[in-house]
C-alpha cells in the first residue's frame, strides 16, 4: 500500500507538472508586485510560459521519436534538456520584454539544475523527481516564506522516489544533495547583490 501511495505521489507530482506549478506561482508572484500589472500583462506572461513549455514537451517527446534507439537514461535526459531549453526561452523574452529580475532568475536556476543533471544521467540515476521538486519550491520558499507548504510536498518527494521503488535512497538523497548546492549558490549571491541582505 505505500508503495501505491508513494506511487501516486509521484506521478501526480512528476516534474514536468510540479515545475510547471511552480512556474506559475513564481510568474503569479512576480506580477503581482508589479506596481503597473494588468490582466493583460499577465496573459501574456502566461502566454510565453506556454511558449516555453511548448518547447519543453517537443524536446522531450520529440527527440525520442526521432532517434531509432535511447539509451534507459535517454528519457531523463530529453526531459532534462527540453525543460532546460524552454526556460531559457522564458528566460530571453522575460528579459527582452523586461517584465522583471525574479522569473528570469528562476529560469537561470533551473538551467543550472539541468546542466549537472544531463552530465550526471548517463553514469548514475539520480531522482529528477526529487532534483526538480526541491529546486522550484526552494526558490519559492526563498522569495516569500508563504510557500512552506510547497516546499513540503517537494520534500516528501525524496522519501516518495525509494519507497516508489523507482530510486535507491542514495540516489534520491543525490537529488537533494544537488538541490542544496544550487539553492545555497542563488541565496550567496542574493546576499552578496543586495549587501547581506534577504529579499
Amino acid at each position: 500500500m505505500l508503495t501505491d501511495i508513494a506511487k501516486t505521489y509521484s506521478a501526480v507530482f512528476a516534474p514536468e507538472l510540479f515545475v510547471l506549478l511552480c512556474s506559475v506561482l513564481v510568474i503569479g508572484f512576480e506580477w503581482h508586485r508589479d506596481s503597473a500589472r494588468s490582466p493583460a500583462g499577465l496573459t501574456a506572461r502566461f502566454a510565453v510560459l506556454g511558449l516555453g513549455w511548448g518547447v519543453a514537451f517537443a524536446i522531450y517527446q520529440g527527440v525520442p521519436l526521432a532517434v531509432e534507439t535511447v539509451p534507459e537514461w535517454g528519457v531523463d535526459a530529453t526531459g532534462s534538456a527540453g525543460l532546460g531549453i524552454g526556460v531559457l526561452v522564458i528566460w530571453f523574452v522575460w528579459r527582452r520584454r523586461n517584465w522583471g529580475a525574479i522569473v528570469p532568475e528562476y529560469a537561470l536556476l533551473l538551467v543550472a539544475a539541468t546542466v549537472p543533471h544531463l552530465l550526471v544521467t548517463p553514469f548514475w540515476d539520480i531522482s529528477s523527481h526529487v532534483l526538480y521538486a526541491l529546486v522550484p519550491a526552494g526558490y519559492l520558499l526563498f522569495v516569500d516564506r508563504r510557500f512552506v507548504p510547497l516546499f513540503a510536498v517537494a520534500v516528501g518527494m525524496v522519501f516518495a522516489r525509494p519507497l516508489a521503488g523507482a530510486h535507491t535512497w542514495l540516489q534520491s538523497v543525490g537529488g537533494v544533495a544537488l538541490s542544496v548546492v544550487l539553492l545555497l549558490a542563488v541565496s550567496r549571491l542574493e546576499s552578496s547583490a543586495n549587501g547581506g541582505g534577504v529579499r
